[in-house]
């Protein structure tokens, strides 16, 4: 009887544990960042890859869209004219890092990492690089600021 007994307990034990409120698997800052990444459309407005002169976007511009799932899609738009989206590519992305620093994205166009220096309901400042940053710290650098457009 006792041998039959210790396997339902166990059971039992497990079902409780398992039973407690979850918040699910993402702190409250990493829900953060996806939140302040996900509700705009980023459009490029800087961009310097360190070997010739900076560009400045003042109307025809890049934009992308990253989507809650890890999906995403940039496009040639403007930034005056939210209704321009010109030649459409998508890519699917994630974060690399734990306090989620690094974001990955892979598609047609858009490849490699995005080291984030500011991130606010507004802007947004990154370092494109290949490779991942960490891993890679010395590496060639594309800087990018974007400005946020609402969408809804």
């Amino acid at each position: 009887m006792k041998t039959k007994l210790y396997p339902l307990i166990a059971l039992l034990v497990v079902a409780l544990c398992s039973c407690g409120e979850r918040s699910g698997y993402l702190d409250e800052g990493q829900h953060s960042t996806i939140s302040l990444l996900t509700d705009v459309e980023w459009l490029m407005v800087y961009a310097d890859s360190g070997f010739g002169p900076d560009v400045t976007y003042e109307d025809e511009t890049i934009i992308y869209k990253f989507e809650p799932s890890g999906k995403g899609w940039l496009a040639t738009g403007s930034l005056i004219d939210a209704t321009i989206k010109d030649n459409v590519s998508y890519y699917q992305w994630t974060f690399t890092t734990e306090n989620f620093a690094v974001l990955w994205m892979s598609g047609a166009v858009a490849e490699g990492y995005w080291l984030i220096e500011k991130l606010t309901s507004t802007e947004l400042h990154v370092q494109w690089t290949v490779k991942d940053p960490v891993i890679y710290p010395n590496q060639d650098k594309t800087y990018y600021k974007f400005k946020a457009r609402r969408t809804k």
